[in-house]
């Protein structure tokens, strides 16, 4: 256990530290490539290259500063109650280069997972229901902005979602999300469409196992705000432990009219995946160990 201890350590500051490298100096990207170990040249260099984008390194940081518009922090915690249904909250929030937080948002969603392919896993991904084919969710969203905001607003948006998952040649995991938004803000009734295509790919080296993924959405508004939007994204999600995930990423909204700026933005996401039975096997045996505890102090009194 201290040896593999030892290892992450070790592999976690040879990937972070650009002026040091195993007794040598090399590159970040000769790093990535020494790391991910990864045997095929077409994706060991897409890979690598989305490991670099998202600029988690120390050589990336002065890019980001320069090129960030907006970080998008959040948390995301997954409660699987069987498996058919499953919980899922999150929150997160908006913050402008150099600025307080812009807005926030926190949410409540019921997920229901039909049509099983018992055949496929994800043993490297925390995901708590792997190998579903289709989904469906239906829930929550509040988003507001603090008092002193120049352009204050009060969001809530009841989201249902149709989404579906398809495996790929090469052990890729294509996501088709379809979801559609019922927004009331500030006291106006409007809806919008977004569909959404995610590509990816579960990559393992000796020491880390993580998600590769890309994806692109489109905003289709209805009502009295018709203009639509297009985001793309690249990222990399990495399991930290066996029920926790931690995502980085890449997020460009393309300009579209004058409405719609171009936006920039870094994201980071941690992501927690509970199931039922492991929850309530702790907690009962944390009342095992209090009424074990509570004896031994009766026994030692009489």
């Amino acid at each position: 256990m201290r040896k593999f201890t030892f290892h992450i350590v070790h592999d976690i500051k040879f990937l972070t530290d650009p002026d040091k490298e195993r007794g040598s100096t090399v590159s970040f990207t000769q790093k990535i490539l020494f790391a991910a170990k990864i045997k095929t040249g077409f994706l060991r260099w897409i890979f690598s290259a989305l490991l670099m984008i998202i600029g988690t390194a120390q050589e990336s940081k002065a890019q980001l500063a320069t090129k960030t518009q907006e970080v998008w922090p959040s948390a995301d915690v997954y409660y699987k109650i069987n498996s058919k249904f499953r919980m899922y909250g999150t929150i997160g929030g908006t913050k402008l280069e150099e600025s307080s937080y812009t807005d926030g948002a926190i949410g409540l969603f019921v997920d229901y997972f039909t049509f099983p392919f018992t055949h496929v896993l994800r043993p490297n991904h925390a995901d708590s229901l792997p190998g579903k084919f289709l989904w469906l969710r239906g829930g929550f969203q509040y988003s507001a902005t603090p008092p002193s905001a120049e352009d204050p607003f009060k969001e809530t948006t009841i989201v249902t979602e149709a989404n579906a998952r398809f495996y790929l040649p090469y052990s890729f995991l294509l996501t088709s999300k379809n979801r559609f938004d019922w927004r009331l803000k500030n006291g106006e009734l409007n809806s919008r469409y977004r569909p959404k295509l995610t590509l990816e790919k579960d990559l393992k080296t000796e020491y880390i196992s993580f998600t590769a993924n890309g994806s692109a959405e489109y905003f289709i508004n209805f009502g009295n705000n018709p203009v639509n939007r297009l985001r793309t994204q690249l990222g990399v999600e990495i399991r930290v432990f066996k029920n926790m995930n931690y995502e980085v990423f890449w997020n460009h909204q393309f300009a579209n009219l004058p409405e719609i700026q171009k936006v920039d933005a870094f994201g980071m996401c941690l992501k927690i995946y509970l199931n039922h039975p492991d929850v309530k096997r702790y907690i009962e045996n944390r009342k095992f160990l209090k009424k074990g505890k509570k004896d031994k102090k009766k026994n030692e009194g009489n």
